[in-house]
């Protein structure tokens, strides 16, 4: 059984991905989980601090996957094909967009703090993307364009197949993905 902040943190993470952090709030938390939003307080002292955690806790998971990827998968285009299965999965698990997803469509209006955690997003999957390039040899002079090429294409991916409902339009893009490594 998870304990009440295992639980506040999760219920938030849902309420993100559904209908962003602007969109959500402690006493609509607390009620759910039949608490007092004190409780969640204690837990959280603000919603920046529950932003950051739910943030950094999606990025955590993230990270332990992608060094799990690269310590497995000797040749970098398998690795890459295993980072586009993270997301892919993520495509097909449900019609809510990803925590960072929802969080970058509001970044202006978001926490200094949590903006942090985004920038540390997307350092983590540009720079993981940018290390498999290098293991193949593309010239360091475009390899830092062509990772945020290939994360872009794989978030509109993610985008595009939940926004339709359609997991093909994910692996569509997945494809140009692999044509362009």
């Amino acid at each position: 059984m998870t304990n009440t902040r295992e639980k506040i943190l999760e219920l938030a993470q849902e309420a993100i991905a559904s209908r962003g952090y602007s969109a959500f709030s402690f006493r609509e938390l607390a009620t759910e989980l039949g608490i007092k939003s004190a409780s969640i307080h204690y837990h959280f002292p603000t919603k920046t601090h529950l932003g950051v955690a739910v943030a950094r806790a999606w990025r955590e998971r993230l990270e332990l996957a992608l060094n799990q990827i690269a310590a497995k998968n000797a040749h970098p285009v398998q690795a890459v094909e295993a980072w586009i299965a993270i997301y892919r999965q993520e495509a097909s698990v449900s019609q809510r967009m990803t925590v960072c997803t929802m969080l970058a469509a509001e970044i202006h209006s978001l926490p200094d703090e949590i903006q942090q955690e985004m920038r540390a997003f997307y350092a983590l999957n540009l720079g993981w993307i940018e290390a498999r390039l290098t293991e193949m040899g593309v010239d360091t002079a475009i390899k830092r364009d062509k990772s945020r090429q290939l994360f872009a294409l794989l978030q509109g991916g993610l985008i595009g197949a939940k926004g339709q409902n359609d997991l093909a339009y994910f692996d569509a893009v997945a494809k140009a993905i692999g044509a362009l490594i």
